[in-house]
């Protein structure tokens, strides 16, 4: 069986959160557990400075022939109407590709991409015969317009427009079984579709001691004075990160005199201000909340492990790796009790109702000065991390693929009329495309001059040898 995977989730700015770190670790432990099976990846070379990066994380376990690029007339970013006639071009030349590699089944890694840059996804707009897979992170902004499509009705189109095309796919590979209830429930996806394969984190996540004089260096750099709680990711608004802030001013003044909130990652200025006027408002002082900006890997897991605690408090999280890198160091962990979380955390004690600041609270409270608690937390930390592995999901995810191919397409309706068939020759199906774009004005000049350049990229591409032994590299 040949699996084609689309590894835009690895190019997109998606490679700066939790999307591109599963794309790429997921595809990884594909590879690794590929067996009799031929896996070849897919990148787009509109994100020319991410295809070089992408080929050296495979570098040691695929062949650089099973690495093919294809390219379309940019920009292409449904952010800008005059886009749209590039897009759908690009679309036809990504299908076209990808069928021409003769796949028994394609994975899209990322679906909801292309609204500000120039990734393009698709489900059988016009390849009709190939099977789809496709990775359910979450459903957030459906399932809460009011703070995430309300506001931006441009992009409520678009999104919406998406969800009907992604529940269009044959099968869904859900990293969290409460992914998988949403794709179910909430798009009246058949569960037969739809199987929770799991995430994992990095095995550099663990726990390590830190020499004195390096964690010494990293206080002073982060301006840490006193003990630290900590937490890591967005800062959105099912972060919840204002009730967590009104949590630490409701703790008794002697655990707010001792403890200090660290925020680790990159939060803009406007977001850390405005955590920083709720902190004044509440009474807290100014160095009770600290902020690391971008911290790389390795300081992240020392944080992890000089931390007291680590508090998770959001609302709605598709699967939820902070939590799990956190307890995969040894660090006592508490997060939301919603979504995702209890299957990370996987202990109903360590969890608190995150709409309620005093329980949130109280939970903090009892995890900074219980001691049996706090022991209960780690040893749960030390079993529940090991729950989770990639070589795990990626043996999960080969298994719902190897059913997803055997049984029929499914027969819903594409998103969108097709502008032809694949069974027609490329040339002619470009042809036909390109005129019904021009009509409607939806190409110029320059984009038709630059198709042929990039159907020769594409073509050249496609002529490359594809080897069939599955063998690594040496």
């Amino acid at each position: 069986m040949r699996i084609v995977i689309d590894m835009q989730g690895a190019q997109t700015d998606s490679r700066f959160r939790g999307i591109g770190r599963y794309t790429l670790s997921l595809v990884q432990a594909l590879v690794r557990n590929q067996a009799q099976h031929d896996i070849v990846l897919v990148l787009n070379g509109r994100f020319e400075h991410t295809l070089e990066p992408i080929r050296q994380a495979f570098r040691d376990i695929l062949r650089p022939e099973k690495i093919r690029v294809w390219t379309a007339p940019g920009p292409v970013g449904l952010h800008a109407p005059h886009n749209q006639g590039r897009h759908e071009l690009a679309i036809l030349l990504r299908e076209s590709f990808m069928a021409s590699l003769s796949p028994d089944i394609v994975m899209i890694t990322s679906f909801f991409e292309g609204y500000v840059d120039d990734a393009v996804t698709s489900v059988r707009h016009h390849d009709v015969n190939t099977p789809i897979c496709v990775i359910a992170y979450d459903f957030i902004p459906l399932l809460n317009p009011v703070q995430y499509l309300d506001p931006h009705p441009d992009y409520a189109d678009y999104y919406k427009n998406k969800v009907r095309q992604f529940r269009t796919a044959d099968h869904f590979l859900a990293i969290s079984e409460s992914s998988r209830l949403e794709t179910v429930n909430h798009l009246s996806v058949p569960p037969l579709r739809t199987s929770n394969i799991g995430a994992a984190c990095e095995p550099f996540f663990k726990p390590m001691t830190v020499p004195a004089s390096e964690q010494q260096a990293l206080l002073n750099k982060w301006g840490v004075t006193q003990k630290f709680m900590l937490y890591t990711g967005g800062a959105d608004e099912r972060k919840n990160l204002p009730r967590l802030v009104q949590a630490i001013a409701s703790l008794p003044v002697d655990i707010q005199q001792s403890h200090q909130l660290l925020f680790a990652g990159k939060l803009s200025d406007t977001q850390q201000s405005e955590l920083k006027s709720i902190a004044n408002a509440h009474g807290l002082v100014e160095q009770a909340l600290l902020f690391t900006g971008f911290v790389s890997d390795m300081e992240l897991v020392m944080a992890y492990n000089l931390c007291q605690l680590f508090i998770f408090p959001s609302w709605h999280e598709g699967f939820g790796l902070p939590p799990l890198e956190a307890m995969a160091c040894g660090a006592p962990t508490i997060a939301a009790n919603t979504s995702s979380l209890p299957e990370v955390i996987g202990w109903p004690d360590a969890l608190f109702d995150p709409l309620d600041v005093h329980a949130m609270a109280q939970k903090i409270h009892q995890s900074l000065t219980d001691s049996v608690f706090r022991a209960q937390l780690v040893a749960n930390a030390q079993v529940q991390a090991r729950k989770f592995s990639w070589d795990a999901s990626a043996r999960q995810a080969i298994q719902a693929i190897e059913s997803a191919v055997q049984r029929p397409i499914t027969d819903q309706i594409p998103a969108q009329p097709p502008i032809g068939t694949l069974a027609e020759t490329p040339p002619s199906l470009l042809r036909a495309a390109v005129q019904v774009l021009q009509k409607h004005r939806m190409l110029s000049d320059h984009d038709v001059d630059s198709l042929a350049a990039c159907m020769a990229q594409n073509e050249q591409q496609l002529g490359l040898p594809m080897p069939t032994e599955m063998t690594p590299p040496n």
